[in-house]
């Protein structure tokens, strides 16, 4: 009898399977014009890439870093499973940038810069000192962003605003337990169409993104499989104690 983890882990095996199969190999590389070779590399690399390959976690961190390369080049580092080369540093006071944040809700050219000056290394938006900032960013997503493609269309919203954010949300999905972050990927899956083509001034965000959900979703499964045998270890010891 299969257990609730097993059902789970099946669930997103087939998921990870449509992601690569289906949308990521699909992606029309030439479409990205000069990014076309990282379109491309990444989907050469994902196509037959264990799970555990994808799976595996980046340096995890329990300080603010600062890398050699800015947020964008980072990213596709992340996305290609590539290491990033730190050094801790002082981090900058995140009520600054949430009132910033705040102050150009309608001005998405602004908050792209602004996230991207503070996240040159992306995996700090997993630390607990960005709690708030995760917030609010999961929170446009599903509540500004979602309503506005919904109700008019996806040209409604900014296509380098929207995938910096999910490219964000899928670092934190992938190191952080909090489900919100994976659901919010599994959302905005099913919502943009699979042959998309993002008028963008970085339209290759779309390919890093989908790369940074299927390394998401390989972290998700091999999390669940590990604690669906233990399930099964524990309940055949206690069904050999019983006998």
């Amino acid at each position: 009898m299969k257990t609730r983890e097993d059902l789970i882990v099946s669930a997103l095996n087939g998921r990870l399977h449509e992601l690569r199969r289906k949308h990521i190999l699909r992606l029309a590389a030439d479409s990205f014009c000069e990014d076309a070779a990282f379109v491309l590399q990444m989907q050469k690399q994902l196509a037959d890439a264990s799970l555990e390959c994808m799976g595996a976690l980046p340096l995890l961190i329990n300080a603010w870093m600062d890398c050699e390369t800015d947020c964008l080049s980072s990213l596709r580092a992340l996305s290609l499973g590539e290491p990033l080369r730190l050094r801790e540093a002082m981090p900058p006071a995140a009520e600054s940038l949430l009132r910033a944040l705040d102050e150009h809700k309608r001005n998405p050219e602004q908050r792209f810069r602004l996230l991207t000056d503070r996240y040159s290394c992306p995996l700090n938006v997993a630390l607990a000192s960005e709690n708030e900032i995760c917030e609010h960013i999961l929170a446009r997503l599903m509540v500004q962003d979602r309503a506005a493609i919904e109700r008019e269309s996806l040209s409604t919203v900014c296509a380098d605003d929207l995938l910096l954010k999910l490219n964000l949300v899928a670092i934190a999905a992938r190191i952080k337990s909090d489900l919100r972050f994976l659901d919010a990927l599994n959302y905005y899956y099913e919502l943009l169409p699979a042959d998309w083509v993002p008028r963008a001034n970085d339209a290759w965000l779309l390919a890093s993104y989908l790369g940074l959900y299927a390394r998401a979703l390989a972290v998700r499964i091999l999390r669940n499989q590990t604690i669906a045998h233990s399930d099964t270890r524990e309940h055949s010891a206690r069904r050999a104690a019983d006998l």
